[in-house]
C-alpha cells in the first residue's frame, strides 16, 4: 500500500566524510512535512559510516531515518533498487552523498507532480560548484534570476537520447512509475541516462522553475570517470544505453537524435582510447545509417587505434 503524499530520499555514500553531514542535514531542514530518509554507506574506506551513525543517533524521533552499512562497495543501480523494493511511499528521491538539497526542493517539487498525477518525474534547476569553487546554474539565467531559454517538459525523449538535458540530482520520481518499469537497471554501472530515457519513451515529464539541489563537481563524483582514460566504467554502459535506444526507436528523427548521440560518445571513447565500447559506438553507428568524412575519421581513427588519450587528458 502507497503512503499517501510520503516521499522517500535514498541517500547513497561513498567516501564523503567531507560532505555527508551538510547532505543529511539538507533532508532534515526540507520544508515537505511527510518524509523518511534511508542512508546506505556504500562501504566506505574513510569516516562516513561513523559521521552518519553520529548524526542519525542525534535526529531520533525529527522524521524517519533507516541506516544501512555495508562491508564492501556494492554496485549503485542494483543497491537503489534493494531499497526502492523496500518502500510504500509515493514519491522517491535518489540523492549522493555529496549533494545538497535546498529547503523547499521537496515541497516546489512535489506541488507540480501533485498537480499532474500522469508524469513520470520532476526536474528542476540546481547551482553546479566545480572544484575550483566556481558555482553557476544548469540552466542559463539573467542576473534577476530568471530563465533565459523556455525549458522543454512534456515529451523529451528525443532530447534526452541527444543530450544530457535534465541535471538528474534534481529528479523527484513518482513511484508507481518507476516500480513500473522495473527501478534502475542493475546491469548498469550508473543510472541517469537510462531511467531518464525508459520513462521518457512511456510519459510525460515536467519542469518545476526553481533551483533546488547543489550538485558537486569533483575528482571523487561517479561523472568525473566517464571518460577515464583507458578504462573508463561508464563507457560500456553507455553504450548498452544508446542499444537500449536503438531498441526502443519508433521514428526516423529518432534514430537521428541517436546518431548524434552516438558521435559524441565516439569521439569520447576515441579520445580517451577506450578503444572496445569505441568500436561498439561504431558499429551501432552503422546500424543506423550514419556516415559522412566525421564517421569516416573516427573509422579509421578506430582501426589504427591511434592512442592520444596523452592529449585528451591535458586538454579537459
Amino acid at each position: 500500500m502507497t503512503i499517501s503524499d510520503r516521499v522517500s530520499i535514498i541517500c547513497i555514500a561513498y567516501n564523503h566524510e567531507k560532505w555527508i553531514e551538510e547532505t543529511l542535514e539538507s533532508v532534515r531542514l526540507q520544508d515537505y512535512y511527510s518524509k523518511n530518509l534511508i542512508i546506505i554507506d556504500n562501504g566506505s574506506t574513510d569516516s562516513t559510516p561513523d559521521i552518519i551513525r553520529r548524526w542519525a543517533s542525534q535526529r531520533v524521533g525529527s522524521m524517519s531515518v533507516q541506516t544501512i552499512f555495508k562491508t564492501e562497495e556494492m554496485p549503485y543501480c542494483g543497491l537503489f533498487n534493494e531499497s526502492l523494493a523496500t518502500i510504500s511511499s509515493e514519491y522517491v528521491v535518489d540523492l549522493s552523498g555529496d549533494d545538497v538539497l535546498y529547503p523547499d526542493h521537496l515541497s516546489n517539487s512535489i506541488a507540480q507532480l501533485k498537480r499532474a498525477p500522469y508524469v513520470a518525474f520532476v526536474y528542476s534547476d540546481a547551482y553546479i560548484l566545480s572544484s575550483e569553487g566556481e558555482i553557476r546554474t544548469f540552466y542559463k539565467r539573467n542576473s534577476s534570476g530568471e530563465l533565459t531559454e523556455e525549458i522543454m517538459q512534456g515529451e523529451l525523449y528525443e532530447t534526452l537520447i541527444e543530450r544530457n538535458y535534465i541535471c538528474s540530482p534534481t529528479i523527484v520520481f513518482s513511484a508507481k512509475f518507476l516500480e513500473k518499469e522495473g527501478g534502475y537497471d542493475s546491469g548498469l554501472y550508473y543510472e541517469d541516462f537510462d531511467i531518464q530515457l525508459r520513462l521518457a519513451r512511456k510519459y510525460p515529464i515536467v519542469f518545476s522553475d526553481h533551483i533546488g539541489v547543489l550538485k558537486r563537481e569533483h575528482l571523487k563524483s561517479l561523472s568525473s570517470g566517464q571518460y577515464q582514460r583507458h578504462k573508463s566504467s561508464m563507457l560500456p554502459s553507455t553504450l548498452i544505453v544508446c542499444q537500449k535506444v536503438k531498441a526502443m526507436n519508433i521514428h526516423s528523427e529518432e534514430d537521428v537524435a541517436l546518431g548524434k548521440r552516438i558521435l559524441y560518445e565516439l569521439k569520447h571513447a576515441l579520445w580517451s582510447a577506450n578503444f572496445d565500447p569505441a568500436e561498439g559506438f561504431v558499429k551501432l553507428g552503422e546500424e543506423v545509417g550514419l556516415n559522412g568524412i566525421t564517421f569516416s575519421i573516427y573509422k579509421f581513427w578506430l582501426k589504427k587505434r591511434y592512442d592520444l588519450s596523452w592529449l585528451y587528458l591535458q586538454s579537459t
